[in-house]
C-alpha cells in the first residue's frame, strides 16, 4: 500500500463521488422507511457525510491554487 502523503485530484472527486452516491442512496433511504430510529440515524449520517464531501471539494480548490 503507497503512503499517501497529499491528496491528488484524481483521488479527491473519486471519493466525492462515492460519497455523493452514498448519500444520494441514505436519502432515499430516509425519505421510504417508516420507522424513525432508521430516519434519525440515516439523517445524522448524511449530515456528517456532506460535511466531509464539502471538505475534499475545498481541498480540491486548494490543490487547483497550487
Amino acid at each position: 500500500m503507497k503512503n499517501r502523503k497529499k491528496a491528488t485530484p484524481k483521488f479527491l472527486l473519486t471519493m466525492c463521488l462515492v460519497y455523493g452516491l452514498f448519500v444520494i442512496g441514505q436519502s432515499v433511504q430516509v425519505i421510504y422507511t417508516p420507522s424513525t430510529v432508521v430516519k434519525v440515524v440515516n439523517l445524522i449520517a448524511i449530515i456528517f457525510l456532506s460535511g466531509a464531501i464539502g471538505a475534499f471539494i475545498r481541498e480540491v480548490f486548494v490543490l487547483k491554487n497550487k
